[in-house]
């Protein structure tokens, strides 16, 4: 793929991994907001998009092996996308969203009487936390399934065993729509954690257990960065080209 100023922000994160790193270095926002250019991605920064592209450029170029972040999801089934979003991001939240919520209650009770902005911290997190649960039990028990159902285990445009698959519920194109709008909802909630915690950046009284949580909720935002950008870019989208397919059949 060939970077310019008016590639659009998700086209460059599905095709060039390694941008990942660097959209999150500088706080891009590839999954909900990934249909922009790049020109717009540097704007209210001190970065031209020039220097965005040559990091994007140097960050592939020194990319060695994949490994599951790095991993060429263009290749697989939307069922096999399903499955690696269950086991490597569904999984992850379900270990460490208690934590966080542990520790953050604790930051709460030792610091919240100096640093009231903890408690709205708080507030927006339980919201995260409530809202990601339930979207994972409803792509795990319904969508998931109803994609595997009546999509297959097959590579992308391959064709499946004839009657071996369901049709697809007729509600599913509607159940995508509600997936990006529930990434909207996530996206928004984290950038407004991301501010209440001033960028993740301690306050000078903070203890090792403040630090800790902070590293936690950023690394809970990269997770989810990656989680949705895999729905948004990739998996949504082939799977309404999929359905497109089998309507017109």
């Amino acid at each position: 793929m060939t970077i310019t100023a008016s590639s659009k922000i998700r086209d460059v994160a599905r095709d060039i991994p390694a941008s990942l790193v660097v959209f999150e270095r500088y706080g891009v926002d590839f999954c909900c907001g990934g249909d922009r250019p790049l020109s717009e991605a540097v704007q209210g920064t001190k970065l031209s998009v020039g220097d965005l592209i040559a990091e994007i450029e140097a960050a592939a170029e020194a990319q060695q092996g994949e490994d599951s972040l790095h991993e060429d999801w263009s290749r697989y089934s939307p069922a096999g996308l399903t499955r690696h979003i269950e086991q490597a991001h569904h999984e992850y939240l379900r270990e460490e969203l208690p934590k966080a919520g542990a520790a953050l209650a604790k930051v709460i009770q030792v610091h919240g009487d100096r640093h009231s902005e903890l408690f709205d911290l708080g507030r927006v997190f339980q919201r995260l936390r409530n809202d990601l649960l339930a979207h994972l039990e409803r792509e795990e028990t319904v969508i998931f399934p109803a994609i595997r159902d009546s999509l297959g285990e097959g590579t992308p445009g391959e064709e499946a065993e004839e009657g071996a698959l369901g049709p697809p519920p007729p509600e599913l194109l509607d159940w995508l729509d509600g997936l990006e709008a529930d990434h909207d909802v996530a996206g928004g909630l984290l950038q407004e954690m991301r501010r209440i915690a001033d960028g993740y950046g301690l306050p000078e009284d903070a203890c090792a257990t403040y630090g800790g949580l902070y590293e936690t909720l950023a690394a809970l935002e990269a997770d989810i960065h990656r989680h949705v950008h895999l729905e948004n870019n990739i998996l949504i989208p082939e799977v309404r080209e999929a359905l497109a397919r089998l309507a017109s059949s």
